[in-house]
């Protein structure tokens, strides 16, 4: 017999969405970053991205500049509500490896600081009902109220006993759909339900501090509204998580663009090629593996090697012995 006081996700990943999962990991592997000032800076500007965006779909009305402005501790024209949101928000994504997506402690701890000061039951369940309007018109009821808490634990249940049954792609994307689904709080579902996928990404690969996903979300904000609606008639998350892929796929695309397009424009041989590839499946391969992936000389591979460090594209971090390569593509070079 059914129990109608949990909540029991229904997915289907197809061979589509497998395609997309794969062309997500290669591109992730693609990143790479030259130094730790410009990881720090790339971090911060993602961040202000991230956070812009998901305001925005919340019909925050402050500028980019403006979010960027805030975040730098910069006075800013605007209502005190939509620059609190902004704060916020930053506090949260600033902390976000304080929180343990698998825990629904933290996401009520998460809710507190991210509505801090905008509602009164920030970090609460909501003890009322709650419906979705677009105009005057209701699109959507969320479940009542009574079958928050049970909804909740059961969903945290399913992720926690699916962590490593399901990739965190698909699992982040039904994590996020469900949550919209239960609705489980008075204000802020939108922009929780978006940073728990991050917090799920972010573990899964660091590279993700570095891509703004909720941008891409706001941009093609219609289409995520309109899958979400499509999930609540099918009975099902398919149409949303096939979305999120899209999203995160193209974003990055776009991350990764300019990246792969200077690579490509400098001028390597067949054998620099190949090493670029290994290196980027595992940084921590030595000379004579690379020698027998490639069956060359020793020789051989320590000329190409070196050309490739000399033209900036690879670097030598640490001793030969416990050392890595890092693959140093920068878009000035040409």
């Amino acid at each position: 017999m059914k129990d109608f006081s949990s909540i029991h996700p229904i997915y289907y990943v197809d061979e589509d969405d497998e395609k997309l999962i794969k062309s997500i990991e290669e591109k992730i592997n693609l990143i790479s970053l030259n130094n730790i000032n410009k990881k720090k800076n790339l971090k911060i500007k993602s961040r202000v991205r991230s956070i812009y965006s998901s305001l925005a779909i919340e019909e925050n009305s402050l500028s980019l500049d403006s979010v960027e402005n805030i975040v730098k501790n910069n006075m800013v024209l605007g209502t005190k509500r939509e620059i609190q949101e902004v704060k916020n928000a930053n506090f949260l994504y600033e902390h976000v490896y304080e929180f343990n997506w698998k825990k629904e402690s933290d996401l009520l701890k998460a809710h507190f600081i991210m509505m801090k000061y905008l509602c009164k039951d920030e970090g609460k369940y909501r003890n009322h009902g709650e419906a979705v309007k677009k105009g005057k018109e209701i699109i959507y009821k969320a479940p009542e109220s009574i079958l928050v808490e049970p909804y909740m634990q059961s969903l945290f249940k399913f992720i926690n006993e699916n962590e490593k049954k399901i990739h965190p792609l698909v699992l982040s994307s039904i994590f996020h759909y469900y949550f919209v689904y239960i609705h489980p709080f008075s204000d802020g579902n939108g922009r929780m339900a978006r940073f728990w996928v991050s917090l799920i990404l972010f573990n899964w690969k660091k590279e993700f501090e570095y891509i703004p996903f909720e941008e891409e979300m706001y941009l093609n904000q219609n289409e995520y509204y309109d899958s979400i609606s499509a999930c609540h008639i099918n009975g099902n998350a398919n149409v949303f998580i096939k979305f999120m892929l899209k999203i995160i796929n193209n974003t990055l695309e776009k991350t990764t663009q300019k990246t792969t397009q200077t690579v490509q424009y400098i001028k390597l041989n067949k054998s620099q090629k190949e090493i670029i590839k290994l290196i980027q499946k595992n940084p921590n391969i030595t000379r004579n593996e690379i020698a027998y992936n490639l069956d060359i000389t020793s020789d051989g591979v320590k000329y190409n090697l070196k050309k490739l460090e000399e033209k900036n594209i690879i670097e030598r971090v640490g001793a030969d012995n416990g050392g890595y390569w890092e693959i140093k593509v920068s878009t000035e070079v040409k």
